[in-house]
């Protein structure tokens, strides 16, 4: 098996790779402060998704999730799409 020469001018410099940054991550109960949203909507949204106490979620998907929660139907049906006429 061949040894890769490993010396610092065989390997690819730092500035030239791509950094891919990771979202940052917050207790869920920080983001309702944050965002003011109200206690029962809050616990049905942590009921729905089967988050405990304590998750630590990024701030993108936690909106995305209380803002599925509140248009979803009361009754917990499937959304019916309006037929075209």
């Amino acid at each position: 098996m061949a040894i890769k020469n490993q010396t610092p001018d065989a390997l690819p410099d730092l500035a030239d790779r791509e950094i891919i940054k990771t979202p940052e991550l917050f207790e869920i109960d920080e983001l309702r402060k944050k965002h003011r949203i109200r206690r029962a909507v809050f616990a049905g949204v942590c009921a729905a998704m089967g988050w405990a106490p304590g998750r630590r979620i990024s701030e993108e998907a936690f909106l995305s999730s209380v803002r599925q929660f509140e248009s979803a139907p009361m009754s917990g049906s499937p959304v019916k799409k309006k037929e075209a006429r």
